[in-house]
């Protein structure tokens, strides 16, 4: 695959599509890695009303984009606008991720589930319950990267119980032998307070949306929060429970690991590692 990404016209163009997608730092992440690299290319970020996906989608060929990301609200529907899945994709129902291939093609692929698990090597949840907040498509590689951690047990809290069971839906066989605990908000706190790990996967806290309505002092004092919102990256959610002590995670952490997955496919290059400090301070300026 990379050996084609080198034989394709320069400069090689990749972006993210959103609405909003203004927000979004992974161009940051992107041309760092470029300039580091000294490869001719661009990452963009470009606006994409809902439902106009399948129109952008037509463009991509022939404006010579190896491939585009997707963020809220497209993610779903990327999914059923490619022409094939890769098997991450095809189990967690999500593509965040698509790959224009030689022939024209398009590839969906997931980077979240390697982004998600970054931040969480070695660490071990057989037989903890995790509580995930949120059934949109980053909450699909969410859980199932819990439960390649060893949870068993699993509280999906969200709004919309129709929501929740498209979503365990969609990576039924991703839960095979788990015991899923299917509740709204108003069982929450109870959850989270039970649980070993607690991970934000909606929209809430983020700038200009509603606040995050879960308390964090009923928390165990061993348990770890994650917030995969990165703008603000330190989320009231996660200021309150370092402000416990707290272990936390940032929604930097996963956005630059499924980068990393993602650069690999659109660039034919191996994003370095040395540089991840000065990235990390560029991400938080």
């Amino acid at each position: 695959m990379s050996a084609g990404r080198q034989d394709r016209p320069l400069p090689l163009l990749a972006g993210l599509i959103g609405w909003p997608v203004a927000q979004s730092k992974s161009p940051l992440i992107h041309e760092f890695w470029l300039k580091r690299l000294g490869i001719d290319g661009h990452y963009v970020r470009l606006p994409v009303r809902p439902g106009e996906v399948a129109r952008a989608f037509k463009g991509m060929a022939a404006l010579g984009f190896t491939g585009l990301q997707a963020t809220m609200p497209h993610k779903r529907a990327c999914f059923d606008l490619v022409d094939h899945h890769t098997p991450a994709a095809k189990a967690l129902g999500a593509v965040n991720t698509v790959i224009v291939e030689d022939d024209g093609t398009l590839t969906g692929e997931n980077t979240d589930l390697p982004g998600f698990l970054e931040p969480l090597a070695n660490l071990d949840l057989s037989g903890e319950q995790v509580t995930v907040l949120g059934a949109g498509g980053a909450a699909a590689a969410v859980i199932a990267g819990l439960v390649g951690l060893g949870a068993r047990r699993i509280a999906v809290v969200n709004r919309s119980p129709e929501g929740t069971a498209r979503l365990l839906e969609d990576i039924a066989a991703t839960l095979t032998g788990c015991d899923i605990i299917e509740a709204g908000w108003s069982q929450a706190e109870a959850l989270a307070a039970g649980s070993r790990l607690i991970a934000n996967a909606t929209s809430l806290g983020m700038a200009g949306m509603p606040p995050l309505p879960l308390e964090v002092g009923s928390l165990r004092d061993d348990a770890i929060v994650y917030d995969i919102i990165t703008h603000p990256h330190q989320t009231p959610l996660l200021r309150a429970a370092a402000a416990r002590g707290l272990r936390t995670h940032d929604g930097l952490e996963m956005l630059v690991g499924q980068a990393r997955e993602a650069f690999r496919r659109f660039y034919g290059a191996e994003p370095p590692k040395d540089g991840d400090a000065e990235l990390r301070v560029l991400l938080t300026a």
